[in-house]
Order: C-alpha cells, then sequence, then structure tokens
C-alpha cells in the first residue's frame, strides 16, 4: 500500500511539475509561490479546436467564474484560426500580476493564435492650425500600412496662409511631405488613437509664411473615429526659429 501510494503521489509529482512548464505565461519564481499560495488553483476551463489542438485556463473561483471567462474568450477563439494542432496551450490566470492578468493573457491570445492581415487604409484629413500666429487651414492626403497594434506612413499636406495683398487676401500654399506612426497603447488595432508625425516643407522658396529649410513635428491625439487634436512645433530660416503649432483635424 504504502509503495502504491509513493508511486501516485510521485507520478502526480512529475506531472505537475511538467505541467507548470507548458504554462504559456509563467512567473517568476517568488511570484509563482504567492500566487499559489494566495489565489492556489481551483477551477480549469478548456477549449478544443477542431484540429484537437486545445486552450486551458487555470484559474481560482473566488477571482473568476466559468461562466465569466468563456464570455470573455470564445469570441477570441473564434478567430483563432491559427492554434496549433495537436499541441495543449496553458495559461494560469491571476491579477495581482501583469502577464497573467486577463487582459493581458487576452491580448497574448488574440497575437498569437489570430491571422492578421495587413492593410492599406487612405485618408483626407482637413483641418484648421495656430501656426506662427497665423491661422492656417490643412488639407491633405494621407495613406497607412496598418499593421497589429501600429500603423506606418505618409502624408502630403498643404498648410494654406493667407497674407494680405493689395487687392484684400492672396493664398500661399505650404506643401508638407510627412512621415507618421500611429499606434494604440493596449490594443491590437492603432486605429490613429495616437500620432507622431514628422513633416518637410518642400516649396521652400515660395512661401510666405516659412523661410528657408523648415520641418515640423507634431503629437496627435485621437478623440474619435474622425477627429483628432494636434500640438507641435515647426522649426524654420534653416531651423534657427520655432514656432509651436496647434490644431484640430477632421479625417475622411
Amino acid at each position: 500500500m504504502k509503495r502504491f501510494l509513493f508511486i501516485a503521489l510521485f507520478l502526480c509529482l512529475s506531472g505537475s511539475i511538467g505541467f507548470a512548464q507548458e504554462l504559456q505565461n509563467k512567473l517568476p519564481k517568488n511570484h509563482q509561490a504567492w500566487a499559489d499560495r494566495s489565489f492556489p488553483i481551483t477551477d480549469t476551463l478548456a477549449f478544443d479546436f477542431p484540429n484537437e489542438g486545445k486552450l486551458l485556463f487555470l484559474f481560482n473561483r473566488e477571482e473568476f467564474t466559468p461562466e465569466m471567462l468563456e464570455e470573455e474568450f470564445r469570441p477570441l477563439l473564434e478567430q483563432a484560426t491559427q492554434f496549433p494542432a495537436f499541441e495543449t496551450h496553458v495559461y494560469r490566470l491571476c491579477q495581482n500580476f501583469s502577464p497573467t492578468s486577463l487582459n493581458r493573457v487576452k491580448k497574448d491570445v488574440e497575437k498569437k493564435y489570430s491571422k492578421w492581415l495587413t492593410s492599406i487604409e487612405l485618408g483626407f484629413p482637413v483641418g484648421l492650425d495656430f501656426t506662427a500666429g497665423k491661422f492656417t487651414p490643412e488639407i491633405g492626403f494621407q495613406a497607412a500600412l496598418s499593421l497589429p497594434g501600429f500603423q506606418i506612413g505618409s502624408s502630403i499636406t498643404n498648410t494654406v496662409y493667407f497674407p494680405e495683398s493689395e487687392s484684400g487676401f492672396s493664398v500661399n500654399s505650404n506643401w508638407f511631405v510627412n512621415a507618421e506612426y500611429h499606434w494604440k497603447p493596449g490594443s491590437l488595432y492603432a486605429n490613429q488613437h495616437q500620432t507622431i508625425q514628422v513633416g518637410y516643407l518642400l516649396n521652400n522658396s515660395n512661401s510666405q509664411l516659412f523661410e528657408g529649410t523648415t520641418m515640423r513635428a507634431t503629437y496627435k491625439q485621437t478623440l474619435s473615429r474622425y477627429m483628432s487634436v494636434q500640438a507641435g512645433i515647426v522649426g524654420t530660416k534653416n531651423l534657427t526659429t520655432f514656432y509651436p503649432v496647434l490644431g484640430f483635424r477632421i479625417r475622411f
């Protein structure tokens, strides 16, 4: 009898060691010990895939319920077409640590097992800036390559200035070519939530607003799907004089 108990205990210990090694989000040793002590694993939830793969979640019922996790993960796993066949992947859920928090695990599952297609997005931003003490409407054309979590793109924009002339006002176009980087923290979709833009003035010899080599750098924060505000700085007169830039954009 003692021999049987010893063998069973040995097999359970070996299985638990092997099982722990399969965790996709294993914590450092001291954090793992705290989680096991404070929120020990009491329940599991398994999702089976048609290719005989399996995704298994380990959790404590005081933090999560199977119904809650089913609701959170089912929509993601319906898109998990990249899950490997004949493999079982295991995640630990514990809200006290970032690698095991629900949001972090959801993002990791979505990123690892969903198939992402890049796309090219086109837009026509229109807005109004306050540049170098002048109100300057802007219109342009924008193209961006959309990837999980960020976008990289470029745009050509015209900052229009209306200087006074003998007949009243004239129209002065200032064409910038811009490089752009868009990202959205905590999401796999950038959607231009935050943007850094760096631009170079093409027609500096014809500009009545800027002189010599002129560059502009702005930071843009999206307020809604089509509306954003931005702030930055423009350097002109061969980058010896700098002015603040404030404005808003509407993107179609």
